[in-house]
């Protein structure tokens, strides 16, 4: 190991850096568009929630299941390569988007743009433990994180403002031409970067999986999937539960979510600075974030809140599932780096988070069709706590693996 590298650094790390977090952060242009125009795309075509509920669904749906093959593809084949491909191919379904004029064909597009943004995840995080030193690359891995609430708030502002001028299909239009112009940055800078020998495409032979680890994933994949269910539910129906509950404008509603990433943020670096120096353990580190949202929910739905309380504590809600999903899909498989599995663990703990948002596109557009917005927030606030208790669960097996 040269000095540069005992000291936690190599030779073009920023730029690498960069690199990787761009990728990361442009999916969410691509990703989020749909669900920040939801209330536009209503009131422009008349599709009913259940329908829209179902373009959404395609996605998580699309993207939890090639989660388990694209991870296991990151671990044998070319990480640069296949998140290339996702952000290029990715760009060119938002731009049929833009195009597409009935719900069907919004499903199937929506469904192709999951498949394609799942290849982009799991094989960035085995680039980045491969690349990187370790502490460089659990430092990197916590910045990836901040992509999600960032990510957000750039795309519900484009999208705010394409609500305000009645033009949402301009929102797929920006977010297909950025999406295409970042994976061919990705494409070309990456290359004189000269990743090691084991980013270059060649397939390599991995050691046995501990079958210790098979027995802590069963509740850790159960978490991971509520966690999902809990933060796109809240995700995908906040600019509906405010212009329903509050009379705001499709505009106004989109505009006033914008506080939910900006308090997100503080989830990604609450949650690891409690890992280290309180709970030392990751998921006890989730357990007491599922604990902290499902008592914002429950509060939420018990309480007939003003507007500004009200989105107060659904953006600590935010942050707690951000900072519990930080420790079940980064942290876990970073810690079990030593399986040479990293991108295969983060594509079967994702997929894990993106089954629960299938549910909470269609399932919750079901449910807020015969039910009350009182009764959606208290179920969500049970199956919080219930995520708490699968933690606890295998916090005690975590211990004894990790690295």
């Amino acid at each position: 190991m040269t000095p540069a590298q005992m000291e936690g650094r190599i030779p073009g790390q920023r730029l690498f850096c960069t690199l990787c977090f761009l990728a990361y952060f442009s999916t969410y242009l691509g990703r989020l568009n749909f669900t920040a125009s939801l209330g536009e795309i209503a009131a422009a075509t008349g599709f009913t929630k259940p329908e829209l509920g179902l373009v959404s669904s395609g996605f998580f749906m699309g993207y939890g299941v090639f989660q388990l093959v694209w991870g296991l593809a990151g671990d044998r084949h070319s990480p640069v390569k296949l998140v290339f491909g996702g952000i290029f191919a990715s760009g060119a379904l938002n731009l049929a988007m833009a195009a597409a004029r009935s719900p069907g064909v919004m499903a199937a597009l929506w469904l192709c743009n999951g498949i394609a943004q799942s290849a982009v995840w799991s094989p960035l995080l085995r680039l980045t433990v491969e690349v990187l030193p370790p502490r460089a690359a659990q430092q990197t891995s916590i910045r990836y994180s901040a992509a999600v609430p960032l990510g957000t708030l750039a795309t519900y502002g484009l999208c705010g403002l394409c609500a305000a001028l009645h033009a949402w299909r301009a929102a797929f239009l920006g977010a297909g031409v950025i999406l295409i112009a970042v994976s061919l940055v990705w494409l070309v800078s990456m290359a004189p970067l000269d990743p090691p020998a084991a980013m270059a495409g060649s397939v390599r032979q991995l050691p046995p999986f501990p079958r210790a680890a098979v027995a802590l994933l069963i509740p850790t994949f159960l978490a991971a999937a509520v966690n999902g269910l809990l933060r796109d539910s809240v995700q995908t129906w906040m600019p509906t539960y405010l212009q329903e509950t509050y009379g705001l404008s499709t505009a106004s509603s989109i505009l006033f979510t914008l506080v939910l990433p900006v308090v997100n943020l503080s989830g990604v670096y609450l949650s690891g600075w409690a890992n280290r120096q309180v709970f030392r353990n990751e998921l006890s580190t989730a357990m007491a974030a599922f604990l902290c949202g499902g008592l914002l929910l429950g509060l939420n739905a018990a309480l007939g809140l003003p507007l500004g309380l009200s989105l107060a504590l659904f953006g600590l809600c935010g942050a707690m599932m951000l900072a519990a999903n930080t420790m079940l899909v980064t942290f876990v498989p970073l810690g079990l780096h030593r399986t040479g599995r990293v991108s295969a663990l983060s594509g079967i703990l994702n997929a894990a988070t993106y089954l629960g948002s299938t549910l909470s596109g269609y399932g919750a557009g079901r449910l807020l069709e015969r039910s009350t917005w009182t009764a959606a927030l208290g179920a969500l606030s049970l199956g919080a706590l219930a995520a708490a208790g699968l933690c606890i669960a295998a916090a005690g097996k975590w211990t004894g693996l990790r690295r």
